[in-house]
C-alpha cells in the first residue's frame, strides 16, 4: 500500500517555503484588520452614511471569520489543507477586487462577508500546516516566527493605510489586500504540498453541528459587541443571549454524538489543551482589554494627536514582534510552562505600571510600558500555541488550529466590552470630578483588574499538566 501524500514529509529544501506561504497568511489577517479601519471614515462620507452602518465593514468580515473557524479547520482534516488553505487565497482575492468595484455600502458590507469565508479558510488551517510539515523540533521556532508576521501585519496596516488613502484613496487599500491574497494563493498552490485529509471510517460533514456553530457564533460575537451600545438587558442583548444559550445547548448534544464534530470535545479531555486555551483567552482579553483605551489616554490626556497617537500605539505589535521569534525558539529548547507563566506575570506588571500613569508621566515610560505589555504576551503566545499545537493528533490538526484562532476573536471581543463596560461605569459615577481624573481612575480600574486576570492565566499555565514540553501524538 502506498504512503498517503498527507504523510510525506516536505523536502527539507522547500520548508522555508512553506513557512514563508503560511506567513502571507499570518500577515494578511492582521494587516486587512488595521488597513481597514483606517479608512472607515473616507467610506462612510463617499457613501453618506453614519458611523455605526460603516463599521459593519470590519464587523461583518469578524462575524463571518469567527463563526466559520471551527467549520474550515474541521473540513481541512477531513478533506485536506491545502485545498482549504489555496481556497481562502483565491476568495480573499477574487473579493478584494470587487470591494474597489462596488459603488454602495450594502454592496461593499456583501463583499467583506465573502472575504471573511476566505478569511477562516486561511485562519484555520495556519497553524496546522506550519505544524504538520516540519518536525516537532522546530514547532515553537516557527510559531514564533509567525507570530511576529502576524504583528508586523498589524504595524503595517494603519501606517501603509494611512498613506495610500492619503494618496488614492480607500479603494486603494483593496488594492494591497489583493496583491498579498493573490501572492499567497499562487505561493501556496505551487508550494505547500498536496494532502487528502486522513484516513477516517467516514468523510460526512456534520451539517447540523456546523448550522448550531454558526448561529450560536454570530449571536454570541454579536451580542457581545453591541452590550455597551443597546444595554445589557434591551431587547436585542436578551434575544442574541438567549438564542446563544440554544445553540450551546444543540451543540453538545449534537457534537457528542457526531462522527466528525465541528467542535470536537475528545480535544477538551487533554488537561493540557483546554488549559492552555483558557490561557490563551485570557491573554487576548487583557491585551485588547488595555489597547482599546491608549488611544484616548494619548489624546485626552496627554494632548497627542491621532497620528501621533498611532504611532505611539506601534509599541505594542512591535514588542510582540520582538519577542514572539525568540520565545518561539526557546521554547523548542526549555519547554513552555516557564516562558508562558512568565510571560503573563510580565503582562501583569506591565499592566499595573499602566494603571499607575497619569497627566504629568513621560509619554516614553508610557510607550516602554506598552512594549513592555507586546513583549510579554509575545513571550506567552508563542510557546502557547507551539504547546496546543503540539499535544493534539494529527488528524485533528486543523480542528485544534480553529479552536485556537477562535479563541483570539473571542478574546478581542470580550476584552473590548467589557474594559468599555467597566470605564464607563466608573466615569458614570465619578462625574463630580474633572474628566482627566476620572479617566486616570477609571482606567486605572480596568487596568487593575485585567492585571489580575493575567495572573489568573499566569496560574493556568502553571498547572496545565505534563513535563511543559508538548509532544506530538
Amino acid at each position: 500500500m502506498s504512503t498517503p501524500i498527507s504523510t510525506v514529509p516536505v523536502a527539507k529544501q522547500k520548508r522555508s517555503y512553506v513557512l514563508a506561504c503560511v506567513a502571507t497568511g499570518a500577515f494578511l489577517s492582521t494587516f486587512d484588520g488595521g488597513v481597514v479601519n483606517v479608512g472607515l471614515p473616507r467610506m462612510a462620507a463617499e457613501f453618506n452614511v453614519s458611523l455605526s452602518m460603516i463599521q459593519w465593514v470590519p464587523s461583518v468580515y469578524l462575524l463571518t471569520m469567527s463563526a466559520l473557524l471551527l467549520i474550515f479547520g474541521t473540513l481541512a482534516d477531513m478533506f485536506g489543507r491545502k485545498r482549504i488553505y489555496n481556497g481562502g487565497f483565491a476568495l480573499v482575492a477574487i473579493f478584494s477586487f470587487l470591494c474597489i468595484l462596488t459603488n454602495n455600502v450594502y454592496l461593499l458590507i456583501l463583499t467583506r462577508v465573502l472575504q471573511g469565508v476566505g478569511g477562516a479558510m486561511i485562519m484555520a488551517n495556519g497553524l496546522a500546516i506550519a505544524t504538520e510539515n516540519y518536525p516537532p523540533e522546530q514547532r515553537g521556532k516557527n510559531i514564533g516566527f509567525l507570530g511576529s508576521v502576524a504583528a508586523i501585519g498589524s504595524l503595517a496596516g494603519p501606517s501603509l493605510g494611512g498613506i495610500v488613502i492619503g494618496l488614492w484613496g480607500w479603494r486603494m487599500i483593496f488594492v494591497l489586500i489583493t496583491i498579498v491574497a493573490t501572492t499567497g494563493f499562487l505561493a501556496s498552490h505551487y508550494i505547500i504540498p498536496a494532502d487528502h485529509g486522513k484516513e477516517r471510517s467516514s468523510k460526512k460533514f456534520d451539517s447540523w453541528g456546523a448550522l448550531y456553530v454558526i448561529i450560536g457564533m454570530v449571536s454570541f460575537i454579536y451580542g457581545v459587541s453591541n452590550l455597551n451600545d443597546f444595554g445589557w438587558l434591551s431587547p436585542t442583548i436578551l434575544t442574541s443571549g438567549t438564542i446563544f444559550i440554544i445553540s450551546l445547548i444543540a451543540i453538545v448534544i449534537r457534537e457528542r454524538k457526531a462522527l466528525n464534530p465541528i467542535l470536537d470535545f475528545e480535544l477538551f479531555k487533554m488537561r493540557i489543551f483546554w488549559t492552555s486555551i483558557v490561557a490563551a483567552l485570557i491573554s487576548f482579553i487583557t491585551m485588547y482589554s488595555s489597547t482599546v483605551l491608549l488611544p484616548f489616554y494619548y489624546q485626552k490626556v496627554l494632548g497627542y494627536t491621532p497620528q501621533l497617537a498611532g504611532l505611539f500605539m506601534m509599541a505594542f505589535p512591535l514588542g510582540m514582534a520582538v519577542m514572539a521569534t525568540f520565545a518561539g525558539r526557546l521554547s523548542d529548547k526549555i519547554g513552555y510552562t516557564f516562558l508562558t507563566s512568565s510571560g503573563m506575570i510580565l503582562n501583569a506588571l506591565a499592566l499595573v505600571l499602566l494603571a499607575n500613569v497619569g497627566e504629568k508621566t513621560p509619554v516614553i515610560q508610557v510607550i516602554l510600558a506598552v512594549f513592555g505589555m507586546g513583549a510579554s504576551l509575545g513571550l506567552f503566545q508563542a510557546p502557547n500555541n507551539s504547546c496546543i499545537m503540539g499535544v493534539v493528533p494529527k488528524n485533528k490538526l486543523g480542528a485544534a488550529s480553529g479552536i485556537s484562532q477562535l479563541v483570539k476573536n473571542l478574546g478581542m471581543v470580550l476584552g473590548i466590552t467589557l474594559s468599555v463596560a467597566i470605564f464607563q461605569h466608573s466615569m458614570d459615577s465619578k462625574v463630580s470630578l474633572a474628566y482627566v481624573p476620572a479617566f486616570l481612575h477609571s482606567t486605572g480600574i480596568v487596568y487593575y483588574l485585567a492585571a489580575g486576570l493575567s495572573i489568573i492565566g499566569a496560574l493556568f499555565s502553571l498547572n496545565r499538566g505534563g513535563k511543559g514540553i508538548a509532544k506530538p501524538q
